[in-house]
């Protein structure tokens, strides 16, 4: 099960993620980012997420470069060790952009876009 909160921040939508990310859960999830990203940029809050399996991951590296397909970016945020180790182990690292902060995150955008 997989739970999700949408916020604005400084003008940033950030959305807080709570639960798996995983075969069962993404086509909701990948439906709420590109329904976001179509017209601006998103900060993923991982801090609660539990689990990311390889169909969540893909689903990371699909809304992430539909984002960017129409100029915006997903920012995931205090994403879980192994899922840092485990993008750059499957070649998905330069797909994806990771922070560490809302700082990190807000230079990241301003960075990319």
């Amino acid at each position: 099960m997989l739970n999700y909160s949408i916020n604005e921040i400084e003008g940033l939508k950030i959305l807080a993620l709570s639960g798996g990310l995983s075969a069962e859960t993404i086509e909701n999830f990948a439906s709420i980012v590109k329904q976001v990203t179509e017209r601006e940029n998103i900060i993923i809050n991982f801090e609660n997420v539990t689990l990311v399996t390889s169909a969540g991951l893909n689903a990371l590296v699909d809304v992430s470069l539909f984002a960017k397909n129409h100029d915006k970016r997903v920012i995931i945020l205090w994403p879980e060790n192994e899922l840092m180790a485990m993008a750059e182990v499957l070649g998905f690292y330069n797909c994806l952009i990771f922070a560490q902060s809302v700082d990190e995150a807000k230079m990241k955008i301003r960075y990319f876009t």
